[in-house]
């Protein structure tokens, strides 16, 4: 141990030699300097309900073929695969007790808002000329894919409970007509439909499935591309629905006339002059119109709610001067 050195002696004060530097935080590298980025804010357009033209019902449906015949391989493609999802959904069951019960109809009601939706969104890639991939098809469960579930649960118990309502009024008849397919043995068929009392669980059943289809037609796209929750969505599904019934019901006409009743009679016409033509010709029919009706709604949709579209504006923070700047160490020696 030093002896001159004592636990009470005096710092050493005296000057660093002359081109050293005083303090140590002078001898460290100055901090890098920070960039200036930006605040990025989105804005989407409001969503509004458009009133269009009755006419536009049977637009919607040409609309349809038009979009099929621009990329016929990628919508049959999106709209066999939910036919066979469907078909593969038939198949399952489980044994409750000692019998099977299906629940592939379940599993498919609960899932068809998210897979309508991947199909919708294939069709507006197809649309607007975009990268078309087999991944769109389940496209839909990427975001919200809670409120695509919740909307297909609830559809299937309000399909559920809703024949239950018809069997005070007839017994059972529209029950079993509609869960097992059973007619009734003494009754000749659609005959008895029309009479009392069947007619009136008839009109039990099928008031609320209308207003029930009106209010989730377009949920899953509002959903999906609006980014609504599910009860909103299913109001402004049904606004829509209600704003347009007569384009809807041009479309219905259309639908029915051209798409159900001439074929009918063509395929009689046609089967009547060779059998197998026939058959080939009721094939052909069913791939080219089952994709273009789903495109007709996609085109229903874009013509009454449109797309979001999204702004993006920039906006500079104010500006700072960096760290080791003369005026940030003259307003640090200030304070």
């Amino acid at each position: 141990m030093n002896p001159n050195h004592s636990a009470d002696a005096e710092p050493d004060f005296s000057e660093a030699p002359e081109g050293a530097d005083a303090t140590p935080e002078s001898t460290a590298p100055p901090p890098p300097k920070r960039r200036r980025h930006r605040i990025v804010q989105e804005e989407i357009r409001p969503l509004k309900v458009r009133r269009v033209s009755m006419w536009h019902g049977w637009y919607w449906l040409i609309e349809g073929f038009i979009l099929l015949a621009r990329n016929p391989a990628f919508l049959f493609f999106l709209s066999f695969s939910l036919v066979l999802v469907f078909i593969a959904t038939a198949f399952i069951r489980v044994e409750v007790g000692n019998a099977q019960r299906d629940v592939g109809y379940a599993i498919f009601i609960v899932l068809y808002p998210g897979l309508f939706l991947g199909v919708w969104n294939g069709c507006r890639a197809v649309d607007r000329k975009r990268k078309l991939s087999p991944a769109l098809l389940v496209s839909g469960f990427r975001r919200r894919a809670y409120d695509l579930l919740l909307l297909g649960f609830s559809y299937f118990v309000f399909m559920t409970v809703l024949p239950l309502l018809t069997l005070p009024i007839d017994g059972g008849v529209v029950w079993n007509l509609l869960v097992s397919g059973i007619l009734p043995s003494n009754q000749p068929f659609p005959g008895f439909l029309f009479e009392p009392p069947v007619s009136y669980s008839g009109l039990v059943f099928l008031i609320p499935t209308l207003l029930c289809t009106m209010a989730y037609l377009f949920a899953p796209q509002l959903i999906g591309w609006w980014r609504l929750p599910m009860l909103k969505a299913m109001s402004f599904s049904f606004r829509g629905c209600l704003v347009n019934l007569l384009p809807f019901f041009i479309y219905t006409c259309c639908f029915c006339f051209f798409l159900l009743a001439l074929p009918i009679f063509l395929f009689n016409f046609v089967s009547s002059l060779m059998e197998g033509l026939s058959i080939v010709a009721c094939v052909i029919y069913i791939l080219v119109v089952i994709p273009a009706v789903f495109a007709s709604f996609y085109v229903a949709a874009r013509d009454i709610y449109g797309f979001p579209r999204r702004r993006r504006h920039q906006h500079p923070q104010p500006h700072r001067s960096p760290a080791n700047s003369p005026a940030r160490k003259k307003q640090a020696l200030e304070t």
